[in-house]
């Protein structure tokens, strides 16, 4: 791979980007997404799944498509304001550092790697792993998606795999931060996890970078459970203003397994997210929670798809976000139980609150209920203000407008803060949010 920067996604950028020869083992599929990438238009807000984001005037010709980074040998050589973005950790099984388009460092606990669990760089992965990627590298996620899953499929550098064999209980979470310092540097976070029959994972991504002029995060998430397996995983979106974001997350739950996803954004100037849970396995259950704050002009579009496919799946959605200033937010979400599907319970409710009259949220939740078994399924979403009532009654009892507000947004976020199992993150929201507040206030 060459170690000068690349501008642009073109032919040359792309022989540049995988070099002369083409020898990596998953090149066919970077060939495949290329086409893709060429033959495809740019999503269109003429069609329901774009409707609100509308992409069409972004360049891609203006970022550049690989910066690499000097390899680090261990966290002592990672810059300060690098190691400052991986914020205040608790302990850890494994942690990783993607600095702009390199995974510079990475480390395992010797004791976990001893059990046989695989943590590295998906570019590392594609020729040391290839048997545990064979079926799970652009299958959840096909490239074939959108214009931006084959540009990612393409151009994708970095990246991580993390494989738990079966009957194995990675014991501390395990983490990768993606830090972007380059301006103008478009991304590719890949993260795969492959968790093994009755094991258990807790990952957390990381997204981080300073103010920027212009830069694109284009990444993906593909998550396996195994039968009876437990995971949790957490994407903490804290990308600078002049980011654009667009990510895709996807897990296939089998049978008795367990996937609990926490999804914060507070960062970027636009964002838009696909979470979706595939329970393709009977008896499989899907928690999906989400916090997002918007201050200044930033646009959040989330999008979730509650996928039903075995009996007796569990699904459970919580979105909720703070809008301040001339911020934008849409939530759309599908619940689906497919035919087949007996006994299926499903729920999805998006709050929001408004803390600005210029503020603006959307919320479409749609249920595709296909199976004439009895099922449970239901919605729930809201948009408005601060309620006025609560409001004049905390004043009432001496206390500021600011305070009182600052305690009805936590009241808010406190359904989601609550069902937030692992305290460090609870700490860490909550102190988010205040700083949230303070900016915006």
């Amino acid at each position: 791979m060459s170690r000068g920067s690349i501008t642009g996604f073109d032919l040359e950028a792309f022989r540049t980007l995988v070099g002369p020869n083409g020898h990596e083992p998953s090149q066919t599929l970077r060939d495949q997404a290329f086409a893709q990438f060429e033959a495809m238009p740019m999503p269109s807000p003429e069609t329901e799944e774009w409707r609100y984001t509308d992409v069409r005037e972004l360049d891609l010709s203006v970022y550049t498509a690989f910066k690499p980074e000097p390899a680090a040998a261990s966290l002592d050589d990672v810059g300060p304001e690098v190691l400052e973005a991986v914020g205040a950790v608790g302990d850890r099984s494994g942690l990783a550092i993607q600095h702009n388009s390199t995974m510079v460092t990475n480390h395992l606990d010797p004791e976990v790697a001893a059990r046989g669990v695989v943590f590295t760089s998906l570019d590392e992965a594609t020729a040391t792993h290839g048997q545990i990627l064979q079926g799970k590298l652009h299958q959840a996620v096909p490239t074939l998606r959108t214009r931006f899953t084959a540009l990612h499929g393409a151009f994708r550098t970095g990246g991580t795999l993390v494989h738990v064999p079966a009957g194995v209980d990675v014991p501390l979470p395990v983490q990768t931060l993606t830090y972007v310092d380059h301006d103008g540097l478009a991304v590719f976070p890949h993260t795969v996890l492959v968790v093994g029959e009755g094991a258990e994972l807790t990952f957390i991504d990381r997204y981080v970078s300073p103010r920027l002029e212009h830069a694109l995060s284009d990444s993906v998430v593909e998550i396996y459970a195994a039968p009876g397996s437990r995971v949790r995983y957490v994407s903490l979106q804290e990308w600078g203003e002049g980011m654009t974001h667009l990510s895709v997350q996807r897990a296939v739950v089998d049978r008795d397994a367990e996937v609990r996803s926490l999804a914060v954004a507070f960062g970027a100037s636009l964002a838009r997210t696909e979470a979706e849970s595939v329970l393709v396995g009977d008896g499989g259950f899907s928690e999906m929670l989400g916090v997002y704050f918007g201050t200044d002009q930033q646009h959040f579009d989330h999008r979730s798809i509650q996928d039903h496919v075995g009996s007796l799946t569990t699904s459970d959605l919580l979105y909720k976000g703070a809008l301040k200033a001339k911020s934008r937010a849409i939530y759309s979400g599908t619940v689906i139980i497919r035919p087949g599907a007996h006994k299926c319970d499903a729920y999805q409710t998006n709050r929001n609150i408004l803390l600005s009259e210029h503020a603006k949220a959307d919320s479409i939740p749609n249920l595709e209920i296909l199976s004439n078994d009895p099922v449970r399924c239901g919605h729930a979403a809201s948009v408005g203000p601060v309620d006025e009532d609560t409001l004049f009654y905390i004043q009432s009892r001496g206390i500021p407008y600011e305070e009182a507000e600052r305690l009805i947004v936590f009241g808010f976020f406190q359904e989601v803060l609550d069902r937030v199992t692992l305290p460090e993150f609870r700490r860490g929201l909550e102190a988010a949010i205040a700083a949230e507040l303070d900016e915006a206030g």
